[in-house]
This record gives C-alpha cells, sequence and structure tokens, in this order.
C-alpha cells in the first residue's frame, strides 16, 4: 500500500523538472496523476515514464493562465479520475531584468503565469476537493517567496512571495473543510527552469542588462537539490502522514534560511 493509494492528482508544470519529479514520486507511492503542460512532448513523456513504472498517468495541453484552459484540465482530470483531492502547483516561468529595465509586458507575463495561474489551478481544485469532502493542495514557492536571494528577477520573486501568501489564505479558509494547503520553498534545484528561461528569450521584451547588485546563494549543502528531494517533500505533504500540516512555508533548502 502506497501512502497516496486512491489519490487523483493534478501536476502542472509536470513535464520535467520538480514538476516532472513529483509525478513519478506520487504515482509510485499509488496516485494517479494528470500532467499538465504547454510543453505537449515532455508532458507525454512523463506519462510514458509513470505508465512504464507501472503507474496511471494522462497528460493535458494547459496554460495555466488560461481560465478556460485550466477549466478544462480539471475537468478532464475528472473524467479520467472521477475527482480531485490533490493539487500540486508547480507550472513557473522567469524573467531577468532589474526592476528599472522591466517591461509591463513581461512583469505582467510572469505574473500571469506563477501567481495568477496558480490561483486559476487552487480555485478550480478546490471546487472538486470541496465537492469529495477533502483535499491537499501543495504549491511551489521558493526560498525566494521569503528572501532576496540571487539578484534580479524582481517579477519572478514577488510572484513566489504572492504564492506563499495565497497558499496561507487557502489553508486558513478551507480548514473545517479538510483542506490543506501548504507551500514548499526550494532553494538551488537542477532544473531545466535556465533553459526554458532561454528558450523563451525571443518573447521578452525587456532588455537583458547586468543585475546593479549581486547577492551570493549558497547553501551549506553546497549543491543543488535533485528535483527528487523536493518532490519527496511534496508527496509527503500530500499525504495523509502531514494530516496537521497546513499553511506552512516548508523550506527545502539545503539550509540557505537558516544561515
Amino acid at each position: 500500500m502506497g501512502k497516496l493509494d486512491g489519490r487523483r492528482a493534478i501536476i502542472t508544470g509536470g513535464g520535467s523538472g520538480i514538476g516532472r519529479a513529483c509525478a513519478l514520486r506520487m504515482a509510485q507511492d499509488g496516485a494517479r496523476v494528470l500532467i499538465g503542460d504547454v510543453r505537449d512532448d515532455d508532458a507525454r513523456e512523463t506519462v510514458e515514464i509513470v505508465r512504464a513504472q507501472g503507474g496511471d498517468a494522462v497528460a493535458v495541453h494547459c496554460d495555466i493562465g488560461d481560465e478556460a484552459q485550466v477549466d478544462a484540465m480539471t475537468a478532464r482530470a475528472v473524467e479520467a479520475f472521477g475527482g480531485v483531492d490533490t493539487l500540486v502547483a508547480c507550472a513557473g516561468i522567469s524573467s531577468r531584468a532589474p526592476v528599472h529595465a522591466l517591461s509591463l509586458d513581461d512583469w505582467e507575463r510572469v505574473l500571469r503565469v506563477n501567481l495568477t495561474g496558480t490561483f486559476l489551478c487552487c480555485r478550480a481544485a478546490l471546487r472538486e476537493m470541496l465537492r469529495g469532502g477533502k483535499g491537499s493542495i501543495v504549491t511551489i514557492g521558493s526560498v525566494q517567496s521569503l528572501y532576496i536571494a540571487g539578484s534580479g528577477a524582481a517579477s519572478y520573486k514577488a510572484s513566489k512571495a504572492g504564492i506563499l501568501m495565497l497558499t496561507r489564505v487557502i489553508a486558513a479558509e478551507y480548514g473545517d473543510d479538510n483542506v490543506r494547503a501548504n507551500c514548499v520553498c526550494p532553494g538551488g534545484v537542477d532544473t531545466p527552469l535556465q533553459r526554458h528561461i532561454a528558450e523563451d528569450a525571443p518573447h521578452w521584451t525587456s532588455p537583458i542588462t547586468e543585475p546593479r547588485r549581486t547577492y551570493p546563494f549558497a547553501s551549506p549543502i553546497r549543491r543543488d537539490a535533485d528535483p527528487m528531494e523536493i518532490a519527496n517533500v511534496v508527496a509527503f505533504l500530500a499525504s495523509d502522514e502531514a494530516s496537521f500540516m497546513t499553511g506552512a512555508a516548508v523550506m527545502v533548502d539545503g539550509g540557505y534560511t537558516a544561515i
């Protein structure tokens, strides 16, 4: 018996990085997983890996900043699994420009995906969780939800701070409904995010400039995390083993916030 047996999970950004690791780990623990991602080939590859390991998974194209696509993704999960009781809101993007050089278009693009997209996914999942009488939401914030770690990327940092507060609001509002919400805040993680930023560069309108200030971003464990090290914590929070945890900012940062 896995600790997530019978769970029906939506995992956004599940085509790569932390999202893919969450899909694999949660499927190993017995969850049925729907992978939502804008990178269709990556999402399908995650599904193939899950199925090859004996799990149950489906893929859906979803731009989480689009309300209709989020609602359609959630409806597909209900169709495939009979309901939704778990959400891992992992999808996100970033830009590099400092505040004085950041265009409004780029600011809004990051907030649309990271913060508004997380809100839309949480809202849609909550409606199903309330119908089912229980649920667990795990959002992916960052050490930058709380601290100025590294340099630049104001829109990313602001969005991650907003994700943490949104998560805490959900925890406070829905505790009586047997719905928990927690925010995992990773430090450095070895993911394709920087590659995706480079691939998306033609769509940004802000100039790429050197940051005005640089700040060290190092942890006592002197390496980046493997995505599975984050997924292990996400799977725990999604499970009943974390039944008395809600509204938490769970730092998985190699000790960065301890120093």
